[in-house]
């Protein structure tokens, strides 16, 4: 294009690469998210200003491997997550931790939150999902003695109880009330 037609267009401000232009819009609009959040961490359907800030996060997800270099590292400086289920899992991993060093168990009952996470939930999950958990998780999970048939787990202990009841008193008649590990 001659001088006079480029000055023109710039004058209209005619978008000479769209998809820089795209790119720099999300990113814009996440780091408005961020500034506001204090993490990167977009919920499905999110829009920002009307942008399907959403949408463009789970692209920039989708080529990772495919983004030019600058744009990764402007993303990673604002921390953020690659991949949220492995995020969330570690942070449920997190949280267990902490409760198994208060605690020193992993027997969380359904309903107790620890902070802001459902503990109760994500156990109960990695226990319905043991079949799909990663060797590495299932030993981490282990490593910290998870009871993963907690059922069994309870029976058993009220079994050698009422072992011990019965070596000690010499039969099973056990009296109301006596405590035969919770059942």
């Amino acid at each position: 294009l001659s001088p006079d037609r480029k000055e023109r267009l710039d004058a209209l401000g005619f978008v000479w690469d769209p998809i820089t232009e795209q790119w720099e819009e999300g990113f814009s609009k996440l780091l408005k998210f961020h500034k506001r959040e204090g993490h990167c961490l977009v919920r499905r359907g999110h829009k920002e200003d009307g942008f399907r800030l959403a949408i463009w996060v789970g692209n920039q997800r989708k080529k990772k491997d495919r983004l030019i270099p600058d744009r990764k590292e402007r993303l990673d400086a604002l921390g953020f997550v690659w991949d949220p289920h492995k995020e969330a899992w570690e942070e449920g991993f997190s949280k267990l931790l902490k409760f198994h060093k208060r605690e020193g168990h992993c027997l969380v009952k359904q309903r107790h939150k620890e902070d802001d996470l459902k503990l109760g939930n994500w156990v109960s999950t990695q226990r319905r999902n043991r079949d799909r958990l990663s060797p590495d998780r299932i030993e981490r999970l282990d490593a910290l003695d998870f009871v993963w048939d907690p059922i069994t787990a309870k029976f058993e202990e009220s079994f050698s109880k009422l072992v011990q009841f019965k070596e000690t008193e010499g039969h099973c008649g056990v009296p109301r009330g006596f405590k035969l590990g919770g059942f």
